[in-house]
């Protein structure tokens, strides 16, 4: 009886080899911050690289090598890792752990110094270890528009960016160049109705109001009166902040299709730019069913500037 089996032959010549490199120089070894950030900045790359071809297949080793090279692998493959990566360690008998010259179970006799010691060890008899390591896969968990997913970040921005999640958090919208900044480092675009939108809502906060209660009428024709009026009001209240984007648009009514579309559009522009977790924490939220929206962030944590105002709130 005769077994089938399938043999796949990996190229592995200089075409295949990465080495870190700062600004055209080979580094020989990480000693220095620079040379340290080089090799997280490269390691988060190739791995992202790497899990985007479908087709691949990639295991990360995190045996020997500096510490930090293994740290860096395994992290960057816990963010980017699929169902089919692997990571793994390679454990070694003690006695040969720190054995002098030793580098492999050699097939052939070969002495090595045993650690501290005068005895030495025949390699021949050494045994090894793979030993797979489990890791948490954080791929799947984030939306292909998540930052963390853009080929633009580097290992220190994945860290912040996943770092700010844990902050306390900083809101400031600036009015006159149509961005909001979380934290004093982010930054998001916002188009003219979303920012408005949260002008709004950020206002309200800032005056202490308890909240904005959204319209409950989606068509003139079938709002009663008071609907009527109190859309009226929102959408006055809504057009200072729309206006001063230096936008017109008379046909904006604040009615409960509106309301929740652009309020929709809004968390989808801020889980673009910022993830999903910071979103989570400048979107307006309700309490409960029949309270109002408010922005789940106190006044002083948010700065407006606003130069068509001369003035800051």
């Amino acid at each position: 009886m005769f077994e089938r089996f399938l043999f796949i032959q990996y190229q592995i010549d200089d075409s295949t080899v990465h080495v870190i490199t700062c600004n055209g120089e080979e580094l020989e070894d990480l000693k220095s911050l620079d040379d340290n950030e080089f090799a997280a900045n490269e390691t988060c790359r190739l791995i992202k690289l790497f899990t985007d071809d479908e087709s691949s297949t990639v295991h990360v080793s995190i045996a020997g090598g500096r510490k930090t090279m293994g740290f860096y692998a395994g992290y960057a493959l816990s963010l980017y890792g699929r169902a089919q990566d692997s990571m793994s360690h390679i454990l070694v008998l003690e006695d040969f752990e720190f054995a002098t010259n030793f580098y492999y179970p050699t097939p052939y006799e070969h002495f090595v110094g045993k650690y501290n010691s005068q005895e030495h060890l025949n390699a021949q008899h050494a045994k090894v270890f793979l030993a797979n390591i489990p890791f948490v896969r954080l791929r799947n968990t984030l939306p292909t528009t998540h930052p963390l997913r853009m080929n633009n970040y580097q290992f220190s921005d994945v860290i912040e960016q996943l770092n700010q999640v844990n902050q306390s958090l900083s809101l400031e919208i600036n009015v006159t160049q149509r961005y909001i900044q979380v934290n004093n480092s982010i930054k998001a675009d916002l188009p003219p109705r979303e920012m408005a939108l949260l002008m709004w809502f950020a206002d309200y906060k800032i005056q202490g109001k308890a909240g904005l209660k959204a319209p409950t009428g989606s068509h003139k024709g079938e709002m009663s009166f008071a609907e009527q009026e109190y859309t009226r009001e929102l959408t006055e209240e809504y057009l200072i902040h729309y206006d001063e984007l230096k936008e017109s648009d008379t046909n904006i009514e604040i009615t409960k299709d509106f309301f929740d579309s652009t309020k929709s559009k809004l968390k989808k522009h801020l889980e673009k730019q910022l993830g999903n977790e910071l979103a989570a924490r400048l979107m307006p939220k309700q309490n409960g069913r029949s309270t109002p929206f408010s922005l789940p962030i106190d006044k002083d944590q948010i700065v407006v500037v606003n130069n068509f105002k001369d003035r800051v709130i």
